[in-house]
């Protein structure tokens, strides 16, 4: 078969058109014969149709697949590191920010920091207890999505976990307070004094969280998102220090380092509160981050 055709770029674009067209393409749409009445019967049918510009845009949006024809698809494929979303988070870590920018389609990764400070003021035992909480942590997690919805789970690992409690206690002279449910008299020459302190477990922890909500959300650049779940902390440590004289009717008032049944109830007392706190080695995680997104590119994939 031969074709002739002027200009060139009329030539060029024939050519292209009747080189990726299906079978039965040019002798319908060109009027050129062949001997194949299968192909001639089918030809009508097989040209695909042309995606509309409005179904490509709201899928764009919803980052949905597009039917191209019969055979072939047109996907909407979101770039790495292409938009970015900075967001305020509040939860059970104190208040923060987070980071987010898309490693894939349905795939994020997430930044982010928080903190939060608080001194109560308590009396335990009849022990006034002049608290500081300190909350710190920095993590980052990879949000999947594995489904259309805002659904998604989220493995991470905490980078920096800072999160403990010290108190510092002073009992006058004549209180009467008791350690390890043992009752004692602060002596009122040398009044007891001491200091705990809470260590929340390691620096670094492994996470995994669920939720709802796309910080990267690509219909609105204002968005939420809400996960709870865990991280492993390890084993919290808590310590426990007393100074001063305690005073007893039996034995007088006596040094409590010098004093070997006092020594023992404070140990004890430390024991006793190191195995109650044994369940936050599994230290909790709810946050709700709002957030604002930067930037909007995609790119198309199509395949047959």
């Amino acid at each position: 078969m031969k074709l002739y055709c002027t200009p060139t770029s009329v030539c060029l674009t024939l050519g292209l058109a009747l080189l990726f067209a299906p079978a039965g393409f040019a002798s319908t749409r060109f009027g050129m014969g062949t001997s194949n009445p299968d192909l001639a019967s089918s030809s009508s049918a097989a040209l695909p149709d042309a995606p509309d510009a409005f179904a490509i845009d709201a899928a764009r949006l919803r980052g949905q697949p597009i039917g191209f024809g019969r055979n072939s698809k047109l996907r909407l494929r979101t770039e790495a590191f292409s938009m970015w979303a900075v967001g305020t988070t509040f939860g059970s870590g104190g208040l923060g920010f987070q980071l987010a920018t898309p490693l894939r389609t349905k795939m994020n990764l997430r930044f982010g920091a928080s903190a939060f400070n608080y001194s109560p003021t308590i009396v335990e035992s009849g022990i006034p207890i002049d608290g500081a909480i300190r909350l710190r942590s920095a993590n980052a997690s990879v949000d999947i999505y594995p489904y259309r919805g805002s659904f998604h789970i989220s493995p991470g690992v905490t980078l920096y976990n800072g999160s403990g409690m010290t108190a510092a206690t002073f009992i006058a002279g004549g209180n009467h307070f008791s350690i390890n449910d043992v009752d004692y008299q602060s002596d009122v020459t040398d009044p007891v004094h001491g200091w705990f302190d809470v260590r929340m477990g390691n620096k670094f922890a492994p996470s995994f969280t669920m939720g709802w909500g796309n910080m990267l959300k690509r219909s609105t650049n204002w968005t939420m998102q809400t996960d709870f779940g865990v991280q492993y902390v390890g084993t919290p440590k808590f310590t426990l220090l007393m100074n001063g004289s305690v005073c007893t009717p039996v034995d007088g008032c006596t040094r409590i380092q010098d004093d070997p049944e006092s020594m023992a109830n404070l140990a004890q007392q430390q024991r006793d509160v190191n195995e109650a706190i044994q369940p936050l080695r599994f230290y909790p995680i709810l946050t709700t981050s709002i957030g604002y997104r930067f930037g909007h590119k995609t790119s198309t994939q199509f395949w047959r």
